[in-house]
């Protein structure tokens, strides 16, 4: 295969691609019947969000760990290890739901062990892509990838749903696992990768080394800490748009059904734009990061302004699209910027910090919308992510794109 070829061409991508094709499709699979089980024993709403409270704070926990394993560990295998508890797991749910001996009690220690050993393969599952494939198709790969995770989560939740309704709760949790076995036997046909590991003193390090070698990584870097900052203010200040949305509908005159249209269109716009870079190469990173970024910033201030329902659909398709740009290019930044020894401590960092960040987005938003109008929080959050965009203009971080600083893993 050659340095330019599309990553699909590459045998052991298109596995790594069918695993999280399968692994995507499962978390349907599992939060749609156990979430409607809870519904149906409760009757109560607040009940569902504390079973994603706990399997986020489960995910939160995990992520960090999940970041040392993966650089001291087999990958592949670590993968596939978290695929089996899951889909064991999944059995075990669908045996107590059939023998009427699940309870309530039970649901939360049993999601937030799958939550965790989600968390735990994440970082392992971000390296396989970058060690699998030539740094020039990056981009093309990790828009691949999040294409197939998106298309299919959106379509596991709709066939969970649907195979809850055929054939009972604990026939979609054995759809799940059954999904799973999938993705172990896929993946099985991935070589390991190898990693040239980084000069450490003899023996192991304890975790808490291997969480500030992940830390340090980061800070060291000028392009990575500020890509990284950028990150975490952009699921600081989206989180209020995602809360907005209900409230900006009935200030249009538009009802729940007009409700979704808007909450879709900004998953309309982030397809789109995956599937435009999965295809075609940007030829300036840098160009499309920085207008990626004033992109969403534009498109969300501009919904200050709207009158109508099909501008608003408009501008979010619109700040979709830029977001899934500027994601994409995101990843590539980490990955060609980050030394793949210590690779994964440093992605299960970020996505830890990432995770910690969410609950004071929620917080804010609530303060928001008791104390300003919808128009004033639109422009807040466009301003906040314009101030993020001038960042890239820095002539330090525009280098940083043209000369990475670590060597490439695959030639």
């Amino acid at each position: 295969m050659t340095g330019t070829a599309h990553p699909i061409r590459n045998a052991r991508f298109r596995a790594i691609l069918l695993t999280r094709l399968f692994s995507a499709l499962t978390g349907g699979f599992y939060n749609v019947p156990i979430m409607w089980w809870v519904l149906e024993e409760t009757g109560s709403g607040a009940m569902i969000a504390s079973v994603g409270l706990v399997s986020a704070l489960a995910g939160l926990i995990a992520a960090p760990i999940g970041g040392v394993l993966a650089d001291r560990w087999r990958k592949r295998l670590l993968i596939q290890a978290t695929y089996v508890v899951d889909a064991l797991l999944l059995v075990l749910m669908a045996a107590l739901v059939l023998t009427g001996q699940l309870q309530v009690a039970y649901v939360f220690p049993l999601l937030a062990v799958t939550s965790f050993v989600a968390a735990l393969r994440g970082p392992a599952s971000s390296v396989l892509v970058p060690l699998t494939i030539p740094r020039e198709v990056y981009q093309q790969g990790n828009a691949m990838m999040s294409l197939t995770g998106s298309l299919a989560s959106l379509s596991g939740y709709a066939l969970a749903g649907a195979a809850t309704g055929f054939v009972g709760v604990h026939g979609a949790l054995l759809i799940g696992a059954g999904l799973l076995v999938g993705a172990i036997a896929t993946l099985a046909t991935v070589p390991e990768p190898t990693v040239t590991p980084a000069a450490t003193p003899e023996g192991e390090a304890p975790p808490s080394e291997g969480l500030r070698a992940g830390l340090k990584v980061i800070w060291s870097n000028p392009l990575l800490f500020w890509t990284f900052a950028v990150s975490l203010l952009l699921n600081f200040v989206l989180i209020p748009l995602e809360v907005t949305l209900a409230p900006f509908a009935r200030s249009l005159g538009v009802g729940a059904r007009e409700f979704g249209f808007l909450s879709a269109s900004i998953s309309v716009g982030q397809l789109v734009g995956m599937l435009l870079l999965s295809t075609y190469r940007v030829p300036r990173p840098w160009l499309a990061l920085v207008g990626g970024t004033f992109g969403i910033a534009a498109a969300i201030a501009g919904l200050s302004v709207a009158a109508t329902l099909g501008q608003a659909l408009a501008l979010l398709a619109l700040a979709g699209l830029s977001a899934a740009v500027m994601n994409v290019q995101l990843s590539v930044v980490a990955q060609l910027h980050i030394p793949h020894a210590v690779m994964g401590r440093a992605f299960g960092v970020m996505t830890s910090v990432s995770s910690a960040v969410q609950p004071l987005g929620y917080a804010g938003a609530a303060a928001l919308l008791a104390w300003l109008p919808l128009q004033s929080i639109f422009l807040i959050i466009g301003g906040l992510l314009a101030l993020a965009a001038a960042a890239w203009l820095h002539p330090t971080l525009k280098v940083g794109f043209e000369k990475p600083m670590v060597s490439p893993a695959t030639d």
